[in-house]
């Protein structure tokens, strides 16, 4: 009884969660007017400086920083700063090498964007960025970044992961929205590079759903990360704040905690298109979701004095008390599954072994399970869909969700408490993470 009490307490609290997203999303709608061009919504430019840190990117560097030159933005105001964080390939290389080309300003932007983008505008083509090539000693991303920001004057700061590729007019769209002075930060909409096995197709998913999750929290006031590729920060909040932290090897999710305690706010533009290189295996998915977890924990306990205190609104009464509770939600569902699977496995077992009659599976509508858990769990799953199409359509237009949606809702659930799981357990006992 108690076991089934708390599954319908968890499920009420998920589809409650999702609804309130998906109501809050569609009065949003109503409510918006027409958008400005990106491009006429800017008397004048702020400068803008770019960070790319790197370590042994040697095999995506290239392509990042191309795309950066490409940025539809005025080159006086835009510089480029590639940070080397102790690499142990190429990368250094490679970086100086493009900096000293002359042939980087003619890279055609159609050799690294395939999402049909036009042509930079020529107005925008002419001198070249500003490309600074630094190498220091190995210390984190975190370091990379504070060492980039006490070599910039600009008036913004942005970040790019060596393993992403930013669209034209990105930046166009990201810095308008810095008119209002209560924004400290902007995050963009995020999509997959690319997808070729069935693991990174379920992410592509993921990430549409991420769109959402982004644009609603910020619209909540409520954004808690400031995502590697291309957020853009105030630099000035960035100083006052002393910079960027190692933050549990997360320091864009600490920095935007950090924002949001100091009273600023965290802006989402979903259509400043970035596309990022996601896990291949398991493995490495693995990895990469065990340290945005245990980072997310171990930031959540470093900040507690914001959960559940009135002051910091919506991000504090609900959104991460929420997601503290997705984390054991997650796990509680996925040892209820195991288990419940575990005992019919075993009945199953006995009766063949009693009987030696193999079970031979029918379908009967009268057996059909018509509990109200059952149709809370198929309510859930559906409005999961909702928003993934709500995602798709804030990020692309299109209301079509991504073809591994089935994939995603079948598999996906069943790898989530996994690594949840891990993260927790090392939370707990304050083992660390690796980065790679």
């Amino acid at each position: 009884m108690v076991g089934t009490a708390i599954t319908y307490c968890l499920l009420f609290i998920s589809l409650y969660f999702e609804i309130f997203l998906l109501v809050a999303f569609l009065q949003r709608r109503f409510e918006r007017t027409a958008p400005r061009s990106a491009a006429a919504a800017l008397a004048s430019y702020p400068s803008v400086a770019i960070v790319v840190p790197c370590y042994n990117e040697e095999k995506t560097v290239s392509s990042t920083i191309l795309s950066l030159l490409e940025l539809e933005y005025p080159k006086d105001k835009l510089e480029i700063i590639v940070v080397d964080d102790g690499s142990r390939d190429k990368t250094l290389e490679i970086a100086q090498g493009i900096a000293a080309s002359e042939d980087a300003k003619i890279f055609s932007s159609k050799e690294l964007w395939s999402s049909g983008a036009s042509a930079v505008d020529e107005k925008f083509s002419h001198p070249r960025a500003r490309i600074s090539v630094y190498h220091k000693e190995n210390g984190g991303k975190h370091t990379a970044m504070n060492y980039a920001l006490e070599r910039t004057s600009a008036d913004l700061i942005g970040c790019l992961d060596a393993d992403s590729i930013v669209a034209p007019d990105a930046l166009l769209r990201v810095a308008p929205i810095f008119d209002n002075a209560t924004v400290s930060a902007v995050t963009p909409g995020i999509h997959v590079k690319e997808a070729r096995n069935m693991l990174q197709h379920m992410q592509k998913v993921e990430y549409r759903l991420s769109i959402f999750n982004r644009f609603m929290l910020a619209a909540l006031g409520s954004a808690f990360i400031t995502p590697g590729p291309f957020s853009i920060f105030r630099a000035s909040v960035v100083r006052d704040l002393g910079g960027w932290r190692h933050g549990h090897s997360t320091e864009d999710m600490e920095m935007a905690l950090r924002m949001q305690s100091a009273g600023f706010l965290i802006a989402n533009a979903p259509k400043a298109v970035v596309h990022t290189g996601i896990p291949r295996t398991l493995k490495h998915l693995f990895r990469q979701r065990v340290r945005w977890t245990y980072g997310f924990l171990r930031n959540a306990i470093d900040y507690r004095k914001m959960i559940g205190n009135r002051s910091y609104g919506n991000l504090s009464i609900l959104i991460l008390p929420t997601a503290l509770i997705s984390i054991a939600a997650g796990i509680y569902f996925f040892a209820r599954v195991v288990y419940y699977f575990s005992l019919s496995l075993s009945h199953a077992i006995t009766r063949i072994q009693v009987t030696g009659a193999l079970p031979h599976p029918s379908f009967d509508l009268f057996y059909l399970n018509t509990s109200a858990l059952w149709f809370l769990i198929f309510a859930a799953v559906g409005l999961i869909l909702v928003l993934i199409s709500a995602g798709s359509y804030i990020g692309t237009g299109s209301r079509r969700p991504p073809i591994g949606t089935p994939l995603f809702v079948i598999f996906y659930s069943f790898l989530v408490p996994l690594w949840l799981s891990a993260a927790v357990v090392r939370a707990m006992f304050k083992t660390g993470v690796r980065w790679r």
